[in-house]
């Protein structure tokens, strides 16, 4: 998959989930959807980042100690997907076992939300990229 550039942005897992290398080697999934016109039909052979995604966080400010759900595809990380004022954002969890954690904030593309709850199924967050600043959509698979 391409960036606007040229630039080589990920590897095809799937229809929707690209394989993204990151800086430090570490390798993440991250979802597209596609682009569409005025009359909302899919561009042929476009697409951009897809975000709806959230991170929880340790933190009151959703800003320390990130967490990540993990994914249901075999062999690949846990990561999500945000929104923010900067473009949508990749947040990548480490490898192991899940673990139950205390949520004091939830990063969704709306904002952060304070909360207090235990959740289980949570991988910390090892690596961050902004997708949009570092691969620019549209994205097109050659």
């Amino acid at each position: 998959m391409l960036d606007s550039t040229g630039k080589i942005a990920a590897r095809a897992l799937n229809d929707t989930i690209m394989l993204v290398t990151l800086d430090n080697g570490v390798v993440a999934p991250a979802s597209i959807r596609p682009v569409y016109d005025a009359d909302g039909r899919a561009v042929s052979g476009l697409a951009i980042w897809q975000s709806g995604g959230s991170v929880l966080f340790t933190s009151a400010d959703c800003r320390m100690d990130g967490y990540v759900y993990s994914l249901p595809q075999a062999g690949v990380r846990a990561a999500a997907q945000v929104q923010t004022s900067a473009g949508v954002v990749l947040y990548v969890g480490a490898i192991g076992t899940a673990s139950t954690v205390v949520v004091r904030s939830i990063l969704y593309d709306t904002g952060c939300v304070q909360v207090t709850v235990r959740q289980n199924g949570l991988h910390p967050v090892v690596a961050t990229v902004n997708l949009s600043a570092a691969y620019p959509p549209p994205l097109s698979l050659q």
